[in-house]
């Protein structure tokens, strides 16, 4: 399991897959308009359009976690609550997830 920013020393993630996680931490935080070097970094292997559609997929994820955390409505079944609510993922699912994720763009 990877600590929070732990995929920037990570062998599993290449530049363009770091970047484009940077990028997410930093719409959800709400900072990505303070990040000109991430922003560039970005830059480097997408154009703007596919910009525009990674913050749109970022910032909605982050909408729905607010949405459904101020509602209380879980977001994980009975199964995940009961081992105390978090999903755990392999470096290598977490690796195929995000390479989908990327070519989605």
């Amino acid at each position: 399991m990877l600590s929070s920013d732990g995929y920037l020393d990570s062998p599993l993630f290449g530049e363009r897959e770091k970047a484009v996680i940077r990028w997410a931490e930093l719409v959800t935080w709400n900072k990505a308009r303070y990040d000109d070097e991430a922003f560039k970094q970005l830059a480097r292997h997408f154009d703007s359009a596919e910009i525009v559609e990674l913050t749109k997929v970022a910032a909605f994820r982050g909408l729905m976690n607010r949405f459904m955390d101020s509602l209380h409505i879980e977001l994980e079944g009975p199964e995940l609550q009961a081992r105390g609510g978090r999903a755990v993922a392999s470096k290598e699912d977490l690796h195929a997830y995000l390479e989908k994720l990327v070519d989605l763009v």
